[in-house]
Protein backbone atom coordinates (compact mmCIF):
# COMPACT_ATOMS: atom_id res chain seq x y z
CA UNK A 1 0.00 0.00 0.00
CA UNK A 2 3.16 2.28 0.53
CA UNK A 3 4.45 1.69 -2.59
CA UNK A 4 0.86 2.94 -4.58
CA UNK A 5 1.29 6.18 -2.29
CA UNK A 6 4.51 6.94 -3.36
CA UNK A 7 3.68 6.51 -7.11
CA UNK A 8 3.44 9.62 -9.26
CA UNK A 9 0.27 9.71 -10.73
CA UNK A 10 -0.02 9.93 -14.78
CA UNK A 11 0.63 13.53 -16.33
CA UNK A 12 -1.39 14.63 -19.15
CA UNK A 13 -1.78 17.40 -21.15
CA UNK A 14 -4.56 18.18 -24.46
CA UNK A 15 -3.43 20.92 -26.63
CA UNK A 16 -5.33 22.11 -29.62
CA UNK A 17 -4.09 23.94 -32.98
CA UNK A 18 -6.30 25.91 -34.81
CA UNK A 19 -5.36 28.11 -38.12
CA UNK A 20 -7.25 28.60 -41.26
CA UNK A 21 -8.54 25.05 -42.28
CA UNK A 22 -6.43 23.27 -40.04
CA UNK A 23 -7.86 21.81 -36.56
CA UNK A 24 -5.66 19.64 -34.64
CA UNK A 25 -5.52 17.97 -31.64
CA UNK A 26 -2.09 16.66 -29.58
CA UNK A 27 -2.06 13.86 -26.02
CA UNK A 28 0.48 13.42 -24.11
CA UNK A 29 1.24 11.58 -21.03
CA UNK A 30 3.73 10.16 -18.88
CA UNK A 31 2.69 6.70 -17.74
CA UNK A 32 3.81 3.96 -15.11
CA UNK A 33 4.94 1.02 -17.37
CA UNK A 34 6.92 -1.77 -15.27
CA UNK A 35 9.08 -0.37 -13.31
CA UNK A 36 9.75 3.16 -14.98
CA UNK A 37 7.62 5.59 -16.85
CA UNK A 38 6.86 5.95 -20.29
CA UNK A 39 6.01 9.54 -22.32
CA UNK A 40 3.70 8.90 -24.81
CA UNK A 41 1.86 10.72 -27.65
CA UNK A 42 -1.05 10.96 -30.05
CA UNK A 43 -2.12 13.64 -32.63
CA UNK A 44 -3.64 14.24 -35.45
CA UNK A 45 -7.12 16.53 -36.55
CA UNK A 46 -9.41 17.17 -34.25
CA UNK A 47 -12.39 14.32 -34.54
CA UNK A 48 -10.09 12.06 -36.95
CA UNK A 49 -8.03 9.06 -35.57
CA UNK A 50 -5.11 9.32 -34.04
CA UNK A 51 -1.21 8.52 -34.91
CA UNK A 52 0.23 7.29 -31.83
CA UNK A 53 3.60 7.15 -30.75
CA UNK A 54 6.20 6.92 -27.46
CA UNK A 55 9.43 9.40 -27.10
CA UNK A 56 10.82 7.05 -24.41
CA UNK A 57 11.58 3.45 -26.44
CA UNK A 58 12.36 1.90 -23.26
CA UNK A 59 11.11 3.23 -19.36
CA UNK A 60 12.91 5.76 -17.74
CA UNK A 61 12.65 7.02 -14.12
CA UNK A 62 10.19 9.71 -13.65
CA UNK A 63 12.35 12.79 -13.63
CA UNK A 64 13.74 11.80 -17.10
CA UNK A 65 10.49 11.40 -18.21
CA UNK A 66 9.28 14.76 -17.08
CA UNK A 67 12.23 16.36 -18.59
CA UNK A 68 11.07 14.46 -21.92
CA UNK A 69 7.30 15.35 -21.20
CA UNK A 70 8.09 18.75 -20.29
CA UNK A 71 10.54 19.50 -23.69
CA UNK A 72 7.67 17.99 -25.65
CA UNK A 73 4.77 19.74 -24.36
CA UNK A 74 7.27 23.32 -24.59
CA UNK A 75 8.12 22.50 -28.43
CA UNK A 76 4.51 22.19 -28.85
CA UNK A 77 3.09 25.08 -27.45
CA UNK A 78 6.30 26.95 -29.00
CA UNK A 79 4.32 25.92 -32.46
CA UNK A 80 1.12 27.49 -31.42
CA UNK A 81 -0.51 24.56 -29.77
CA UNK A 82 -2.89 25.52 -26.70
CA UNK A 83 -4.80 24.12 -23.56
CA UNK A 84 -7.77 25.56 -24.68
CA UNK A 85 -10.28 23.63 -26.59
CA UNK A 86 -10.70 26.60 -29.04
CA UNK A 87 -6.94 26.32 -30.23
CA UNK A 88 -6.51 30.10 -31.08
CA UNK A 89 -2.69 30.70 -31.02
CA UNK A 90 -1.05 33.15 -29.19
CA UNK A 91 -4.20 34.52 -26.90
CA UNK A 92 -4.19 34.59 -23.25
CA UNK A 93 -0.20 32.93 -23.81
CA UNK A 94 3.14 34.71 -23.14
CA UNK A 95 3.49 35.10 -27.19
CA UNK A 96 0.71 37.73 -27.52
CA UNK A 97 3.14 40.25 -27.25
CA UNK A 98 5.06 38.97 -30.16
CA UNK A 99 2.54 38.71 -33.06
CA UNK A 100 3.49 40.93 -36.06
CA UNK A 101 0.03 39.54 -38.31
CA UNK A 102 3.10 38.93 -41.06
CA UNK A 103 3.34 35.17 -41.99
CA UNK A 104 6.76 34.68 -44.55
CA UNK A 105 5.46 32.69 -47.61
CA UNK A 106 7.52 30.39 -50.28
CA UNK A 107 8.43 32.64 -53.11
CA UNK A 108 8.89 32.15 -57.05
CA UNK A 109 12.68 32.12 -58.10
CA UNK A 110 13.54 35.35 -59.97
CA UNK A 111 16.71 35.67 -62.30
CA UNK A 112 19.27 38.50 -61.43
CA UNK A 113 18.30 41.11 -63.52
CA UNK A 114 15.19 40.84 -61.36
CA UNK A 115 16.70 40.78 -58.24
CA UNK A 116 18.45 44.41 -58.55
CA UNK A 117 15.38 45.76 -59.51
CA UNK A 118 13.55 44.57 -56.73
CA UNK A 119 15.96 45.40 -54.34
CA UNK A 120 15.75 49.13 -55.00
CA UNK A 121 11.77 49.01 -55.11
CA UNK A 122 11.05 49.40 -51.11
CA UNK A 123 7.24 47.70 -52.14
CA UNK A 124 9.24 44.15 -52.72
CA UNK A 125 10.91 41.99 -50.01
CA UNK A 126 13.13 39.08 -50.61
CA UNK A 127 14.42 35.53 -49.14
CA UNK A 128 16.93 33.60 -49.91
CA UNK A 129 16.17 30.08 -49.50
CA UNK A 130 18.35 27.37 -48.19
CA UNK A 131 17.88 24.14 -45.97
CA UNK A 132 17.00 25.61 -42.65
CA UNK A 133 13.98 27.78 -41.01
CA UNK A 134 12.28 30.20 -42.90
CA UNK A 135 12.63 33.59 -41.20
CA UNK A 136 11.32 37.08 -42.21
CA UNK A 137 13.93 39.63 -41.43
CA UNK A 138 11.97 43.31 -41.01
CA UNK A 139 13.72 46.75 -40.09
CA UNK A 140 11.63 48.91 -38.54
CA UNK A 141 13.58 52.25 -38.07
CA UNK A 142 16.88 51.14 -36.66
CA UNK A 143 16.15 47.77 -35.87
CA UNK A 144 15.80 44.42 -37.35
CA UNK A 145 13.81 41.92 -36.08
CA UNK A 146 13.01 38.37 -37.23
CA UNK A 147 9.80 36.65 -37.98
CA UNK A 148 8.97 32.92 -37.68
CA UNK A 149 6.51 31.14 -40.58
CA UNK A 150 3.95 31.49 -37.42
CA UNK A 151 4.11 35.49 -37.67
CA UNK A 152 6.22 35.73 -34.37
CA UNK A 153 9.28 38.00 -33.70
CA UNK A 154 12.10 35.82 -32.99
CA UNK A 155 15.46 37.20 -32.12
CA UNK A 156 18.33 36.30 -35.08
CA UNK A 157 21.86 35.55 -34.57
CA UNK A 158 24.01 38.24 -34.79
CA UNK A 159 25.73 37.60 -37.94
CA UNK A 160 22.28 37.83 -40.02
CA UNK A 161 21.54 41.16 -37.70
CA UNK A 162 24.64 42.77 -38.65
CA UNK A 163 24.58 41.54 -42.43
CA UNK A 164 20.95 42.93 -42.70
CA UNK A 165 22.22 46.32 -41.11
CA UNK A 166 24.67 46.89 -43.83
CA UNK A 167 22.47 45.63 -46.98
CA UNK A 168 20.35 48.09 -45.53
CA UNK A 169 22.34 51.02 -44.87
CA UNK A 170 23.95 50.54 -48.29
CA UNK A 171 20.33 51.78 -49.68
CA UNK A 172 20.22 54.68 -47.85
Amino acid sequence: MNAVLNTPKPELITLYYREGSSDKVYHAVIEPQGEGFVVNFAYGRRGSTMSTGTKTQVPVDHETAARIYTKLVNEKKAKGYTEGPDGTPYQNTNKEDRVTGLLPQLLNPIDEQEVKRLLKDPSWALQEKFDGRRVLVRKAGAEIHGINRKGLLIGLPSPIVDGAHKITSSFG
